[in-house]
């Protein structure tokens, strides 16, 4: 029989959170170099300006430092389950934002308004 045990949110938010933003990691990327892990806009923007991790400084690559971060999907699946309504609410803003301009809402974004555990669990059922 497996135990379950209650862990408070608050206790692992350091670990689900972007240190650029403070929020919850959305499209989570991490620094292959060290593994830090942050907001794909927040660390791309950050990178415009720098080549170093924003967490431990380590430069990334000296000119080309967005070919070493790499999108997170465990991560944010993990986030997604911690966090209750937060896929709903990001692919709720991410359609507005494409209807707002008038733009075809991407597939992927479609696809992501089923939750995750409907998608893992037809994947279990073959489906």
């Amino acid at each position: 029989k497996m135990m379950t045990r209650k862990i408070k949110l608050w206790d692992i938010n350091a670990h689900i959170t972007c240190h650029l933003c403070n929020g919850y990691l959305i499209d989570a990327t991490t620094v292959t170099e060290c593994l830090h892990t942050f907001c794909r806009s927040c660390l791309v923007k950050y990178l415009e300006e720098n080549n170093t991790c924003p967490t431990c400084r380590i430069v990334i690559h000296q000119s080309h430092p967005l070919q070493y971060i790499g999108h997170d999907r465990t991560m944010q699946d993990i986030v997604y389950k911690l966090v209750p309504g937060l896929q709903d609410a990001e692919m709720k803003k991410q359609r507005e934002f494409y209807h707002k301009l008038g733009m075809e809402v991407p597939g992927d974004i479609k696809w992501e308004t089923c939750s995750a555990k409907q998608r893992l669990d037809s994947h279990r059922n073959g489906k």
